[in-house]
C-alpha cells in the first residue's frame, strides 16, 4: 500500500511539474489546444482556480474601439477601459498577456467576422463582445460581465422654445378653437338677453345699487342722452351675462322660475368649460413650449417617421432593429464616434447605442447638448469572449473566477466611474482653454504660436495619459485652434 501511494504521489509530482510543457507554444492561424492542461488542473485538484494559469503566457485579440480598447499607433500600446482591466485580472492570475490587434471587418461585413474568423485562433478576446445566444449558438463562449450594452436611445437635450410676444400675449387663447370662443361669447350675450328680458328686477337693483343718481336712465331728449342710455343699455347686458358669476347678495339673485332654472344649467356648462380650460391651458404650456425635442421613446421615434442612427455593422444591432423595430427607418454609422455629428446635422432624430458607450460619451461631450431618454431597450451585456473549440473555455473560466473577485470588491465599479470623472474633467477643462483663448491676445509670432500650442498641448497630454491614451482626448486635444 506504501508503494502504490509512494508511486501515486510521484506520478502527480511529476505531471504537475511536465504541465508546463503541456501547452504548446503559440502559432500564428493556429488555436492552441487547452484539453491536455485542463486535465492535469481537474487531475490534481487545482485550489485555487484563479492561479491556474500563473506563469503562462495568454495571447488575446482586441479591435481598436475607443473608448474600451485603443491601440497608439505611434508606439503600439494598448489602453482603455477593457485593456486595463484585463490587464488587473492578469496581474492577480500572475500570467502574462500579449495583445494582437484585430482589425475593422470589411465593408459591408459586421463584426462575426472578426470573431469567428482571427478570433476563433485567440486564447481570448480582451476586448467587450455583446453576449447574444446567435454566438453561442456558434461556439462561443462569454465571461462574467464587464459592462451593460443594453441598447438605449440618445437625443439632443432639451430646448426652450423661442415664442414671439405677440404669440406669448395671446397664450391664453390657446386652449380653444376660435369657434369655440365664438360659441362662449355667443353663449354670454344669450345670457344677457335672456335675463333684461326675463327677469328685468336685476336690471332695476343694478341702476339703483351701482349707477348715481345723475347716471340713471332718464328719458333722452338730447344726442348725448341717447347716447348714455345705449351705454348704460349695453353696459347692463354684459352685467347680467356676468351675473352668473357673481351671484351672493340678495338683490342679484333671479326672482322667476325660469331665470333660475337657466342660470342653474348655464352655470353647469360654464364649470365644465373652466375645467376644460385650465386641463387644456397646462397641456399646452408644459408640452407645446417646453421642448423642441417630441422623443421621449422609442415609440415616439416610430411615430415621427424620423430616422435613428445605428451601427449596422454589428449584428446584435440588426437583430434588435429587425425583431423590435421592424418600421424604424436606420441611417448606418460605422462607429460610437459618428453617432453624436449625424444626430447634431439633423441626418438622424435619435442615436440607438449601448447603455455604456452612452455614458463615456456624454461625460466627454464638451457641448453638453445630448441626452438619454426613455428606458433601457433590452438586456445585452458585453464581456472577453473565447471559442470552445479544444478546451477554449478553460482560460476564460480562469479569468471569470478572478473578474468575480474584480466585481465583488467594487474595483470594476471605481474603474467604470473614474473614466467618466477624467472624462468630464478633460471635457471642461478643454472648454475653459478654448474660451480663455479668445480673449488674450493672437501670439505676435510664428515661434511663439508653436511655443504656447506646445506648452497647451503637453498640459493636454497629462490628461490624455489619466485616460491612457483614450482617443477621444486626443481629439479634443485635437480641436483646439492654433
Amino acid at each position: 500500500m506504501m508503494r502504490v501511494s509512494a508511486f501515486l504521489l510521484a506520478w502527480a509530482c511529476l505531471t504537475a511539474c511536465r504541465a508546463q510543457d503541456l501547452l504548446e507554444p503559440y502559432v500564428m492561424g493556429v488555436k492552441r489546444d487547452w484539453c491536455a492542461l485542463q486535465q492535469v488542473a481537474t487531475a490534481s485538484g487545482v485550489n485555487n482556480t484563479q492561479l491556474a494559469l500563473a506563469g503562462r503566457k495568454i495571447v488575446c485579440g482586441a479591435v481598436n474601439y475607443p473608448p474600451f480598447s485603443v491601440q497608439d499607433e505611434e508606439t503600439g500600446e494598448w489602453s482603455g477601459f477593457d485593456i486595463e482591466l484585463f490587464a488587473k485580472v492578469a496581474r492577480r492570475g500572475q500570467f502574462e498577456y500579449e495583445i494582437i490587434r484585430m482589425e475593422d471587418p470589411p465593408a459591408g461585413l459586421t463584426y462575426d467576422y472578426i470573431l469567428f474568423g482571427k478570433g476563433r485562433e485567440m486564447d481570448l478576446m480582451c476586448s467587450w463582445w455583446g453576449e447574444t445566444a446567435a454566438r453561442k449558438r456558434r461556439g462561443m463562449d462569454f465571461s462574467i460581465p464587464t459592462m451593460d450594452t443594453s441598447f438605449i436611445l440618445t437625443t439632443p437635450m432639451p430646448k426652450k422654445a423661442e415664442v414671439p410676444f405677440k404669440d406669448q400675449f395671446w397664450t391664453f387663447l390657446s386652449p380653444f378653437s376660435r369657434d369655440l370662443w365664438l360659441v362662449l361669447l355667443f353663449g354670454l350675450v344669450f345670457t344677457a338677453i335672456f335675463l333684461y328680458i326675463a327677469d328685468p328686477k336685476i336690471v332695476d337693483e343694478y341702476e339703483h345699487h351701482f349707477l348715481p343718481e345723475e347716471e340713471r336712465p332718464t328719458e333722452p331728449s338730447t344726442v348725448y342722452g341717447h347716447c348714455m342710455h345705449a351705454f348704460n343699455g349695453i353696459s347692463e347686458l354684459f352685467y347680467q351675462g356676468w351675473v352668473l358669476c357673481t351671484i351672493g347678495d340678495n338683490f342679484k339673485i333671479p326672482s322667476n322660475w325660469a331665470s333660475r332654472l337657466y342660470l342653474m344649467s348655464w352655470s353647469g356648462v360654464v364649470v365644465v368649460l373652466i375645467a376644460s380650460y385650465t386641463a387644456e391651458l397646462t397641456a399646452y404650456l408644459v408640452i407645446e413650449l417646453q421642448s423642441l425635442s417630441s422623443i421621449n421613446n422609442i415609440d415616439d421615434l416610430m411615430r415621427s417617421g424620423k430616422p435613428a442612427c445605428a451601427m449596422t455593422g454589428v449584428s446584435f444591432v440588426n437583430t434588435f432593429l429587425k425583431n423590435s423595430a421592424p418600421g424604424l427607418p436606420v441611417v448606418s454609422i460605422a462607429n460610437i464616434d459618428e453617432a453624436f455629428p449625424a444626430v447634431r446635422d439633423g441626418k438622424c432624430a435619435a442615436a440607438l447605442l449601448g447603455k455604456s458607450e452612452v455614458e463615456v460619451m456624454i461625460a466627454g461631450n464638451k457641448l453638453c447638448d445630448m441626452r438619454m431618454v426613455g428606458s433601457t431597450l433590452n438586456f445585452l451585456s458585453g464581456a472577453f469572449a473565447a471559442d470552445v473549440s479544444k478546451c477554449g473555455q478553460y482560460p476564460l473560466r480562469v479569468v471569470d473566477a478572478i473578474l468575480q473577485g474584480i466585481r465583488e470588491e467594487g474595483v470594476m465599479d471605481d474603474m467604470w466611474w473614474v473614466i467618466h470623472a477624467a472624462f468630464a474633467f478633460v471635457a471642461t477643462i478643454i472648454l475653459c482653454i478654448r474660451k480663455y483663448r479668445h480673449h488674450v491676445r493672437r501670439p505676435s509670432s510664428q515661434m511663439e504660436a508653436q511655443d504656447e500650442s506646445f506648452k497647451l498641448r503637453s498640459t493636454i497630454g497629462k490628461w490624455k495619459n489619466l485616460l491612457r491614451g483614450d482617443r477621444y482626448s486626443t481629439e479634443l486635444s485635437e480641436s483646439i485652434p492654433e
